[in-house]
């Protein structure tokens, strides 16, 4: 297990980043227009979270049947993946890293103490994970006329296996990252409420 000096001070800073890019991220998303059928505001988790296959292309189609905010609202687009790939993803999944490390170093059992350094280094599987939805995202977002399969209610298309792949790859990264972070909190908690904390 690797110790990790001044960890709460890396912590600190890495917090710092991911409220930083929050607020940033935040901010461009205020130009997030598309057409869908009139003219409405849309946020990254539709773009993350799309109940059928075929809502994300209908989308991004709608972001260019709006001429006049098309460019703005791609370039937002854009800057607020700049700003997931650069800040948000390295700093928000290395503090949960760091969270997870600073447990398994402070927890008694060596069952306890292998369980959160393996949480901690599983964070590169949802960090790895967010790079490749961002860069789908990027190249989705320059493409216009994104052909959608007509719903036919008595003969449905078939799910298109990039849709299941997205389901799935959002699936793994919230879930080891989400599973992670309550286990390392809930850890620290006790740490707190049993006298035993110290974060430096």
């Amino acid at each position: 297990m690797i110790t990790i000096p001044n960890t709460g001070m890396w912590f600190g800073i890495g917090f710092a980043m991911v409220l930083l890019s929050s607020w940033l991220m935040g901010r461009q998303s205020r130009f997030f227009f598309t057409k869908d059928p009139l003219k409405r505001k849309f946020s990254i988790m539709e773009m993350e979270f799309p109940a059928k296959s075929y809502e994300l292309e209908r989308l991004i189609n709608g972001i260019y049947a709006l001429p006049d905010l098309a460019a703005r609202t791609i370039k937002a687009l854009r800057m607020q993946l700049l700003l997931d790939f650069l800040l948000f993803i390295p700093a928000a999944y290395g503090c949960i890293f760091l969270l997870c490390m600073y447990v398994a170093g402070h927890t008694a059992t060596g069952v306890g103490a292998a369980s959160f350094t393996v949480l901690a280094w599983a964070q590169a599987i949802p960090f790895v994970l967010d790079y490749i939805e961002n860069t789908y995202f990027w190249i989705l977002s320059g493409e216009r006329d994104i052909p959608i399969p007509k719903p036919n209610p008595l003969n449905p298309p078939p799910v298109p296996l990039s849709f299941r792949l997205m389901r799935l790859l959002e699936m793994l990264k919230w879930g080891i990252a989400l599973v992670a972070a309550v286990c390392a909190l809930s850890a620290m908690a006790y740490f707190w409420l049993s006298g035993k904390f110290v974060f430096s």
